[in-house]
C-alpha cells in the first residue's frame, strides 16, 4: 500500500471500529467514542466492547469479527496485554489501518518493547498500517469527514494548518492554546511510538 493511501485510511476512513469503547464516564474509551459521535463523523462507526449492548445509543459488538461490514480503520483502546490479540483479529477482518491509543509499549522498555515487536510483526503479517502505539489519535476537520478520534476535551475548529507530533501531551497543549487563540486545523495527529508510520 502506498504512503498516501495509508494516510487516507487514517484521516478519511469510510468505517471505523472503536475497540475498547466504554460506557463508563471518565475513561479514554468513552472519551474517544463520544468525540467521534458528537463531532458528527460522516462515516460508519462501530463500538466494540464485549460487556456492553450499546454505548450512547449505538449498538455495540462483542468483537470486531461480529461487525457485519468491512472496517477501514480500528482504534484500539484496550489494556496492553490484550493488544496483540486484538491486532490479530483486525488483520483477520481485513482492517487497513489501526490506531493504538493504549500505552505500555516501547516507551517503558523491557516487557513493553516485546509487546511492541509482537504488534509490529502482526501489522506486517496482515499488511496493515499502524499509528502508535501510545498515541493521542487523529483529527480531520473537513466537513466531508468530521473525524475527531482523540481523547481531548478540546474539539479543534476547522482551519488550514495540519499538525503532527510524537507527543500526545504536546498535542493536548496545542489544542488548548489554539482554542484560546481561535486557530483552526485541517488535520491533527499524534504518532506516539512510531512503530510503523
Amino acid at each position: 500500500m502506498n504512503k498516501m493511501k495509508r494516510l487516507e485510511y487514517a484521516f478519511s476512513p469510510r468505517t471505523v471500529a472503536v475497540i475498547g469503547a466504554s460506557t463508563r464516564e471518565g475513561t479514554v474509551g468513552r472519551a474517544i467514542f463520544s468525540n467521534i459521535l458528537l463531532n458528527k463523523y460522516n462515516g460508519i462507526m462501530y463500538p466494540v466492547n464485549p460487556k456492553a449492548k450499546g454505548i450512547l445509543g449505538v449498538k455495540c459488538y462483542s468483537d470486531i469479527m461480529e461487525i457485519p461490514d468491512s472496517v477501514d480503520t480500528a482504534i484500539i483502546i484496550v489494556p496492553r496485554d490484550f493488544v496483540p490479540g486484538v491486532v490479530k483479529e483486525c488483520g483477520e477482518k481485513g482492517v487497513k489501518l489501526i490506531i493504538i491509543i493504549s500505552a505500555g509499549f516501547k516507551e517503558i522498555g523491557g516487557e513493553g518493547e516485546k509487546y511492541e515487536r509482537k504488534v509490529k510483526a502482526l501489522v506486517n503479517k496482515y499488511s496493515m498500517s499502524l499509528i502508535g502505539p501510545n498515541c493521542f489519535g487523529v483529527v480531520n476537520t473537513s466537513p466531508d469527514v468530521s473525524l475527531n478520534a482523540t481523547f481531548s476535551r478540546t474539539i479543534p475548529r476547522a482551519g488550514n494548518i495540519a499538525f503532527i507530533s510524537q507527543s500526545g501531551a504536546l498535542c493536548a497543549a496545542i489544542l488548548d492554546y489554539a482554542k484560546s487563540e481561535h486557530i483552526g486545523f485541517s488535520k491533527f495527529v499524534s504518532m506516539g511510538n512510531k512503530a510503523d508510520i
